[in-house]
């Protein structure tokens, strides 16, 4: 839980740093950092050096391709350009 100074008055708040979040998810700090300036959390903010998170902020959605069309893929290149050299 951080303090956060608004206005000269100190007051708890429903956050939490980047390092937290990340144990929270089970995930690297410098990804939450990298997270956190593409904007991909809501409601994040830098204070300093650090980043203030929401407690009740959901997990990005992960961008990586997960359909299964790019597994394998270079097997089936080498077949293809074998086939077209024979």
């Amino acid at each position: 839980m951080l303090f956060v100074s608004i206005g000269g008055q100190f007051m708890n708040s429903e956050y939490i740093s980047a390092k937290e979040y990340a144990e929270k998810y089970n995930l690297h700090p410098r990804t939450v950092q990298l997270w956190c300036s593409e904007g991909r959390i809501e409601g994040a903010f830098k204070f300093g050096a650090s980043w203030a998170v929401p407690d009740k902020a959901p997990r990005p959605k992960d961008k990586r391709y997960k359909n299964g069309d790019w597994v394998g893929y270079r097997k089936r290149e080498r077949k293809t350009k074998k086939d077209v050299s024979e």
